[in-house]
């Protein structure tokens, strides 16, 4: 999924994150992340980062990138589109990789203050019809998580392969943490107290994420 979930700022800043999901040989996706961050740098990207997934999305690399807007993101893409060092650089990787999927994540809540870590992540995708239940309920879900060892949570839209589906993603700071987190939750019941929200949730997929490097996040 999207990552989003590597906006790693306070819920106040506005900003979106560009997501690239993709396949490709282990041996080679970090030196192709180090190009992507070394040129996202070069155009003022807010950050970067690389994850690899276990899940809906398992042996699929994410990429993601940070804008400040929209325009933010166009800019940025005209420049490296037409930078001759990048598309030579780059050549060899979009040759020997697959492409899976690409969205934009907006966030409408996010709680997720920087704290330097090469975070885990937990990340439900969904559809629901009514978005202010989705934003009421995630309140409860972001306090739920966050006092169970979470060290921060978003909700927010995605736009493009998966247009209209929401993501809510929780942080930890290693897996243990979320499945010490999980267990706890799932074995309250806790999930049973909100039953008009899931009942009509439609659930699309399910990953758990670990970062593998970033660059340029800042609080």
């Amino acid at each position: 999924f999207i990552i989003i979930i590597l906006l790693q700022l306070t819920k106040e800043v506005k900003m979106i994150v560009g997501s690239w999901q993709y396949k490709i040989s282990n041996d080679r996706a970090m030196s192709g992340y180090n190009i992507v961050s070394k040129y996202a740098e070069k155009y003022g990207a807010i950050g970067t980062s690389i994850a690899t997934h276990q899940g809906a999305d398992t042996s699929v690399y994410n990429i993601d990138i940070g804008y400040n807007n929209y325009q933010h993101f166009g800019e940025m893409d005209d420049s490296w589109s037409t930078d001759s060092e990048f598309g030579s650089e780059m050549e060899a990787y979009f040759g020997m990789s697959e492409h899976v999927r690409m969205n934009f994540y907006e966030p409408l809540m996010h709680e997720m203050p920087f704290n330097g870590v090469k975070s885990c992540f937990a990340i439900w995708k969904f559809s629901h019809p009514n978005r202010e239940l989705v934003l009421k309920e995630s309140e409860t879900f972001f306090k739920y998580w966050m006092d169970n060892g979470s060290t921060g949570c978003t909700v927010g839209t995605l736009s493009g392969a998966d247009f209209g589906q929401y993501a809510f993603g929780a942080r930890f700071n290693n897996m243990a943490d979320y499945g010490k987190a999980a267990d706890k939750l799932n074995g309250d019941k806790v999930w049973d107290n909100h039953q008009e929200m899931l009942s009509s949730t439609i659930w699309d997929g399910f990953n758990l994420r670990r970062v593998l490097a970033e660059n340029g996040w800042k609080e």
